[in-house]
């Protein structure tokens, strides 16, 4: 696979068994995971300048969460959503 490094990372433990964990959940081998998961955080999404952005925008509309992100992403956005959320109720309520 020209297109592709092969790479040896140390990870601790206890993250090994939760990209684990997330990999049969998403039902795909480890590496699938991993790269899915540096793929969201470094997103390769390029729009060409003659792109119909409302076009872009009704095809994202129709587009569900579940087609998005995985279970886990999900999770951890709406994890820290809940967190924005108090930090927004603790400073309304401070004087």
């Amino acid at each position: 696979m020209k297109d592709s490094y092969r790479s040896q990372f140390r990870l601790p433990w206890s993250l090994y068994h939760q990209l684990k964990e997330s990999a049969t959940k998403n039902q795909r081998p480890l590496n699938a995971e991993l790269v899915a998961r540096l793929e969201s955080t470094y997103p390769q999404l390029s729009v060409r300048d003659d792109t119909d952005v409302d076009e872009l925008r009704e095809t994202v509309a129709t587009m569900s969460l579940a087609e998005l992100m995985t279970p886990d992403e999900i999770t951890m956005f709406a994890e820290r959503m809940l967190v924005l959320a108090a930090r927004k109720r603790t400073t309304k309520t401070t004087p």
